[in-house]
């Protein structure tokens, strides 16, 4: 059974150049600095303690996150997975100078690789129903070497129906004031309302732990946008 709620052609960045998708993941998403400011501090705290050899982006769209990731770990061989040519594309221009292998599927119906030091899943997840959530988590915790971590960055909601609104109502205001044009604006809220999929954020967590994650940190949360650190 599919789980992924889109094809590539029904998301906006599937007919945008790399450019013109840069350019919009980073004014349409909130906190989309910060949370990447969080990843970095959390990719160099584990990088003092372990030698990074193997990192998976899942859903790598043009590489904004990995090359980020890559830069603080330089020698890391990446296996980078999306279901977009035109990402995949993007992300080869970031990524020239990096070793890596490209995946062209859904990663939650692909055999991505195992024993990975990090797995990073950014603005992507939120596309998978409950059950496709639960099985990629599977996928992800058995992919990683025993004390390898999951960068789990992503689009929720929450248990508590008003903070759930509210978040939201921020959420298209954010849209509103950020986004290029009115074709931009139509474009992402169409795709915040309407094909997006998120889950509340303490239900995920409560998956993770359920699937074994010793240790689960929420160490970026703003609006809709989480960050979470999962340790195996």
């Amino acid at each position: 059974m599919k789980t992924t709620n889109v094809n590539p052609n029904d998301l906006n960045y599937d007919h945008y150049a790399m450019e013109k998708y840069d350019a919009d993941i980073l004014r349409v998403i909130p906190g989309h600095e910060d949370l990447h400011k969080e990843i970095e501090k959390v990719v160099k705290e584990y990088s003092k303690n372990h030698d990074i050899k193997k990192i998976a982006d899942l859903g790598i769209g043009t590489a904004l996150t990995a090359e980020r990731i890559l830069k603080i770990a330089p020698k890391a061989k990446l296996i980078a997975v999306d279901f977009s040519d035109q990402m995949i594309g993007g992300a080869k221009k970031r990524l020239e100078k990096y070793t890596t292998e490209f995946l062209l599927g859904d990663y939650s119906e692909i055999d991505f690789g195992k024993d990975f030091d990090i797995v990073t899943s950014v603005i992507g997840i939120h596309h998978q129903n409950v059950e496709g959530k639960k099985k990629v988590f599977k996928k992800i915790y058995d992919s990683l070497k025993p004390g390898g971590i999951f960068v789990f960055g992503d689009l929720v909601t929450y248990k508590n129906k008003e903070d759930t609104a509210y978040n939201d109502a921020r959420h298209y205001h954010h849209l509103v004031e950020n986004a290029e044009d009115e074709k931009s604006l139509k474009e992402w809220a169409y795709h915040h309302k309407f094909l997006n999929n998120p889950s509340p954020l303490e239900d995920q967590v409560e998956w993770l732990r359920a699937i074994g994650f010793k240790e689960i940190k929420i160490e970026y949360k703003y609006l809709n946008t989480a960050l979470i650190i999962c340790t195996k």
